[in-house]
């Protein structure tokens, strides 16, 4: 039988979900639920009293009841999302077939890509050169919207697990009924466990959620990409090979030290350890499982002679693995020799060795710390590609390369950890270090940037000064020092790749790139270390190639960037960018500084790598990541793509071993295609130059002017609205459930950054801002302001730019997506919860007039008759979704209603219906599969 529809597995899930309320609450609690859904349903079709009962139902609710209901709608979604997930994978193995028969490829992927590139006329030098400079990169990070617990993952994935085995053909009828009993019992569980924390994740928990996907999903599915790779090019580019590594892993989480205290020295050296753990254990089971299968004898595959001088040289190493345990087996003896060292390896004290005498001053270059006693990775890597060309194809094939590649990708650290820290901390720590040292201090020196600039400039090409043991006077400056240190030693113990580059967020000028320069220097870390600024507001954006040109003009840093091999990486920021000036303003800022930023590097012959923080919701640079990719300004990828893969959208997008692959698959296609010779030509010629636009003759100046006009009133209707309408920051305060959000246990790392009281557009991170929106469904950050830039424009020209040019398709492709998860009618029942009626009516009215134009202009554009027409089956999800959504947010309103009410915020009353938001926000998040 085909496997089950859609619409069975969710019958399926949702009577099995049915019988758990049952069972485990009440027959009582079940026909509640229905009624209250049934309410829902009938308000979408616009019944007449639907909308009264839907209240009524809410309203008569206790606390505890309301928790049950609100639980019951929130596992609703995790189930309809395995059920979904599993149709797509479905479907795609369904699509595979097809091409399969016909002889055609599967589109977005890595054959359909290079496919493309030959007909484009791309020649094999030219395909040479562009594998030569491929390096993708996914950094995962942990944001305090990944609300799911290490403990709810894996009975998610279990789940899915038994819906794959209920879909196997030949199932006797008593197989099928004890995977349906197994999948109560799961739900069952997963409704008796507790989804909250009870207390706040320490960093340490976050680190070991991000490894389970590493390890779960990533382990497996990034060496399936570089043989596809290879299958590939064999078939349309015989002769050419890709680069030995060429897709890889970076995390963020125990590295990012940005508004976040719990990230200190030591935290970072436990996460260099677990990373590395993970490598090493996962490498040597492999190598000896390995040891147990590759058992050729000596006679019928003589051992290459490195081979045999190899085992010659190393046999005594470890007297426990003896050669005679395997005579006449030299490969399977190669093979558990190498685990044996892994194993020694895993036994090593990396924390402790990190921190050694961590406050000291730097460590004398002639100790044995420099004389690295650690393994490496090539010392693994060498033998093994011995032993691999010994084999015969197939079973080097089936044995050898997924380990090889696992080598090569994960190496001996499984995702290199990169470091994040603001630069205004940066700057206190080292002023107050120079301010330790004997000698006056410039005046003025702390503010004037150039000043600053040039005396940093002047620091780096002195000799070192002498410097205290203890380098610093606040606990902050020992911290910082303290983290120099143990990047000093990570480095040159585990090798350069244990680390990724040293990001510094808020970056304004040179002197914030050249500070972090000098600390690394003073602590003997600096050689090769990629120092990479984040540009985050739409001011920082448009100075940010004045600044790269500054910093390359410097003698010292040119030195720096020698030990890089000239390579400079940028980070661009989607969140903050938006935040500060809305949709389409600080998405015309990122493309204006991805293209100057390019042509800065192009003139100072140093290579680019432009490192994208894109968070989960369009507002923070989300949606599909191969359209964005495409969208990216000709000239700017080259073949390196870096960009953040943030908590959500690790869940949704890479939580199915199926869909992780597909997901990685259109990405690296998206970035060969971005990266072609001749790759879609750019509508927008450079400034007072022409060139082939597909727009038309003379119309791409033109067009830069529209987009300059338009985002300059998008901005001024944005920044209007947030940063200059008295009363806003009430009216947000009070219309979101935000106070809650920064209460709850989801992540390590506060909803504001330090020193701040209270809510402020300014410090209030990205995410809790995003967040709020979202959970209100006014969605506001997704598209707010785009309506008013567009009417700037003639409808017929702006169709002509979405027809073709990438850039503006995505950006109005997203806003419609944004606009249809919106909704006026919810978010009209948040702004009455606004104490003052007279501010909530206003403001009000403003988002509602600016959601009907932006909704007008869209559909003018896309000529589509509704949202999302050009994508029915999403449209379909998201309509079918509603009606269980709108039940969470009708609690969600009732219970801030209440709290808010309470003269004691801290009773047990209090608590309770702070628990029974809680749920709501997860519930809302899932349903919308969107939460920052």
């Amino acid at each position: 039988p085909p496997p089950m529809s859609l619409s069975t597995s969710i019958h399926l899930l949702g009577n099995l979900l049915g019988q758990v309320l049952r069972e485990q609450e009440s027959p009582a609690l079940f026909t509640l639920e229905e009624r209250i859904r049934q309410a829902a349903k009938d308000r979408r079709a616009s019944l007449p009293d639907a909308e009264t009962r839907l209240t009524a139902e809410v309203t008569a609710l206790d606390p505890e009841q309301a928790r049950a209901v609100a639980a019951a709608f929130t596992l609703y979604f995790d189930l309809v999302n395995l059920a979904e997930e599993k149709e797509r994978v479905h479907r795609l193995r369904e699509r595979e077939e097809k091409v399969d028969l016909a002889g055609t490829f599967v589109p977005d992927s890595l054959d359909d890509a290079l496919a493309t590139l030959k007909n484009q006329g791309v020649t094999p030098a030219q395909m040479a050169a562009l594998l030569t400079s491929l390096d993708i990169e996914l950094v995962l990070t942990a944001h305090p919207t990944e609300a799911k617990r290490r403990t709810i993952l894996s009975k998610v994935m279990r789940i899915a697990d038994l819906l794959l085995e209920l879909d196997h053909d030949g199932l006797l009828p008593r197989e099928r009924a004890a995977l349906e009993r197994a999948l109560l019992a799961e739900i069952t569980t997963f409704w008796l466990t507790s989804r909250q924390r009870t207390l706040v994740p320490l960093v340490e928990d976050e680190v070991k959620t991000t490894l389970y996907f590493v390890e779960e999903i990533f382990w497996r599915a990034l060496p399936r990409l570089y043989t596809d790779l290879e299958t590939a090019l064999a078939r349309h580019y015989p002769g050419l090979t890709p680069p030995a590594r060429w897709l890889r892993l970076a995390s963020w989480v125990g590295g990012d030290r940005d508004g976040n205290p719990n990230v200190t020295p030591e935290v970072t050296a436990e996460t260099i350890r677990l990373h590395r753990g993970l490598a090493v254990t996962r490498h040597r089971d492999h190598l000896r499982q390995l040891s147990r299968r590759l058992s050729p004898s000596d006679d019928r595959i003589a051992p290459p002679p490195e081979l045999a001088n190899w085992l010659e040289q190393h046999k005594h190493d470890f007297p426990t693995v003896v050669a005679a345990r395997y005579p006449g087996e030299p490969y399977r003896l190669t093979l558990a020799l190498l685990a044996a060292a892994l194993d020694e390896a895993s036994r090593e004290k990396v924390t402790e060795t990190l921190l050694s005498n961590p406050q000291s001053a730097i460590r004398n270059p002639q100790s044995p710390i420099s004389q690295s006693s650690s393994l490496s990775i090539t010392q693994l890597t060498s033998p093994l590609s011995l032993v691999a060309s010994a084999m015969p194809d197939v079973i080097r094939e089936d044995a050898l390369d997924e380990i090889q590649h696992q080598l090569t990708i994960f190496d001996l650290s499984a995702a290199r950890l990169d470091i994040r820290e603001s630069s205004d901390k940066l700057a206190d720590a080292l002023d107050e270090i120079l301010r330790a040292l004997p000698g006056d201090e410039p005046t003025g020196f702390e503010q004037d940037h150039a000043i600053r600039t040039r005396h940093l400039a002047d620091l780096l090409t002195a000799p070192r000064p002498e410097l205290a043991p203890h380098p610093g006077v606040t606990k902050a400056t020992a911290r910082t020092w303290g983290l120099f240190q143990v990047i000093a030693r990570a480095r040159a113990l585990y090798g350069p790749d244990t680390l990724g580059p040293f990001i510094i967020s808020m970056t304004r000028s040179a002197a914030d790139v050249l500070t972090v320069l000098l600390l690394a220097q003073w602590t003997e870390g600096a050689d090769g270390l990629f120092i990479v600024p984040l540009f985050e507001t739409v001011d920082d954006l448009e100075s940010a190639p004045d600044t790269l040109r500054e910093l390359f003009t410097l003698p010292a840093y040119q030195r720096h960037l020698a030990t890089c091999n000239h390579h400079q990486m940028v980070m661009i920021g989607y969140s903050d960018s938006n935040k500060d000036g809305g949709y389409l303003a600080a998405n015309w800022a990122l493309y204006q500084a991805q293209e100057t930023l390019a042509a800065v590097c192009r003139e100072h012959g140093v290579t680019l790598t432009l490192f994208h923080g894109r968070g989960g919701s369009v507002a923070r640079g989300g949606g599909p990541a191969n359209r964005a990719i495409r969208a990216q300004p000709p000239g700017t990828v080259n073949g390196r793509f870096r960009l953040t893969v943030q908590g959500e959208v690790i869940s949704s997008q890479y939580g199915n071993p199926h869909l992780a692959h597909r997901n990685l698959e259109q990405l690296v296609n998206a970035v060969l295609l971005a990266s072609a010779p001749s790759s879609p030509p750019n509508p927008l010629p450079p400034q007072g130059r022409g060139s082939d636009s597909p727009l038309p003759a003379g119309e791409g100046l033109g067009v830069r002017g529209l987009m300059h006009d338009m985002s300059a009133l998008a901005r001024q209707a944005y920044r209007a609205l947030v940063y200059e309408t008295p009363g806003f920051l009430n009216f947000w305060q009070a219309a979101t459930p935000l106070d809650e959000i920064g209460r709850l246990r989801i992540g390590s790392r506060p909803s504001a950054r330090p020193g701040t009281g209270g809510a402020e557009v300014l410090k209030i991170r990205a995410i809790p801002w995003v967040f709020s929106w979202m959970q209100s469904r006014y969605n506001l950050p997704g598209w707010y302001g785009l309506g008013t830039g567009l009417a700037a424009g003639e409808i017929a020209r702006l169709k002509e730019m979405y027809q073709a040019w990438p850039f503006f398709q995505a950006l109005i492709d997203n806003t419609e997506m944004s606009l249809l998860k919106a909704d006026m009618d919810i978010a009209a029942l948040y702004a009455d919860l606004v104490p003052d009626k007279t501010l909530s009516r206003q403001i009000f009215a403003r988002i509602q007039a600016e959601y009907d134009r932006t909704h007008a202009q869209v559909l003018a554009i896309t000529g589509h008759a509704a949202l999302m027409d050009a994508d029915p089956t999403l449209q379909r999800a998201i309509h079918l979704r509603n009606p269980y959504v709108d039940p969470l947010n009708y609690l969600q309103v009732e219970m801030l209603r209440r709290i808010r009410a309470l003269p004691d915020q801290e009773s047990d009353e209090a608590q309770a219906l702070r628990e029974v938001i809680v749920v709501t926000i997860n519930g809302i998040a899932a349903g919308l599969r969107n939460t920052g």
